[in-house]
């Protein structure tokens, strides 16, 4: 089968692969119709993730269900289904316990021995471990570009705003317009927040989030953040913030511009082991902050709000290719050409 294959540091190459088959009775082997590529693929990429060569990558991914082992009961033969970007066993005591980003037995789709050895969602087939855990069935009135985002950057932006703990009335400010950013902002809105203001460089991404429903937009090159949202908030400032891009600097913005009592939620993804805090000031503006990668236990309340119409993300894909032009989609979502926010590869 055709893969997209890390190739070495700033690298990537469309070339042949085994294609998998079952190992365990609750495994299912899965015809992949679309992947997309992810921020966390470029920090493979780009060596800030470690990755060893000849690894499989992508962990966004939909596609059809060809087989499944004796024990998987939740998806048969013909269902199109989403892939988890995580993998969870639902036995271990984490997984019982809710937190099935941190089970003992899983890993990561994509991300080479360090995370399991698991091969990612960019190739032809693969092969799901734990797949009623793992796998969300679509439904019959939904298309997979409709519900693919399920499996990660829709699961991230939503967690961000329940570890934000948003309450209705509430202003949020999240820093970060790229699809995990405007994901948690399409998101923001169904916890109840009263203004939603949106942070980013680029200019293309905040007019997207201006279609998504964010009521304040500002670039931090042309504009002084923390006193805006200070501004437009009679002095207080925003009640949440939200990292979503995994940057000392927007981190330190997001403590400036948050209120005294105040909530901070991180989700984007830091390459830096230390970043400065000052815990006395937390301390005294009674601060709250939360990090966390993905718990993937939402798939599902999400899936049922895009069938409901609550939330639309397809406008997040700008660009749609065979996976025979991935090397080509790498570069033009690696150096964010062509206004691009979500490139999604057809096997």
């Amino acid at each position: 089968m055709k893969a997209v294959i890390f190739d070495g540091v700033g690298s990537v190459k469309v070339g042949d692969a085994p294609k998998p088959d079952l190992q365990t009775s609750r495994d299912a082997l899965i015809r992949v119709t679309h992947a997309s590529i992810c921020g966390s693929d470029l920090h493979i990429l780009s060596g800030r993730v470690p990755v060893e060569e000849n690894v499989i990558i992508g962990h966004e991914g939909a596609g059809v269900v060809e087989k499944t082992g004796s024990d998987v009961k939740r998806v048969k033969p013909g269902d199109r289904v989403v892939v988890s970007v995580t993998i969870q066993c639902g036995e271990c005591i984490n997984c019982r316990s809710g937190q099935v980003a941190l089970c003992k037995n899983g890993g990561m789709f994509g991300h080479g021995k360090r995370w399991g050895g698991f091969p990612g969602t960019q190739a032809e087939y693969m092969r799901i471990p734990y797949a009623d855990m793992v796998l969300e069935p679509i439904p019959t009135d939904l298309t997979e570009e409709q519900a693919i985002f399920v499996g990660d950057i829709l699961s991230t932006g939503y967690m961000a705003c329940e570890n934000g703990s948003i309450r209705p009335g509430d202003v949020v400010a999240i820093f970060g317009a790229g699809p995990v950013g405007l994901c948690a902002l399409a998101t923001a809105r169904l916890f109840g927040a009263s203004t939603i203001v949106s942070v980013d460089l680029l200019n293309y991404r905040l007019e997207a989030a201006k279609r998504l429903g964010a009521d304040i937009v500002i670039n931090p090159g042309e504009t002084d953040v923390a006193k805006e949202i200070k501004k437009i908030t009679d002095g207080r400032g925003a009640d949440v913030t939200i990292e979503a891009i995994g940057s000392p600097e927007t981190l330190k913005s997001c403590l400036e511009s948050v209120k005294g009592g105040g909530n901070i939620s991180i989700v984007g993804v830091f390459s830096f082991d230390k970043v400065e805090i000052s815990i006395r000031e937390m301390l005294r503006r009674r601060l709250q902050i939360r990090a966390a990668l993905v718990n993937m236990v939402n798939m599902g309340r999400l899936m049922s709000l895009i069938k409901g119409g609550k939330l639309d993300l397809t406008s997040l894909i700008t660009h749609r290719m065979p996976l025979s032009k991935a090397e080509e989609a790498y570069r033009i979502f690696s150096s964010r050409s062509e206004d691009v926010l979500k490139v999604l590869l057809y096997p």
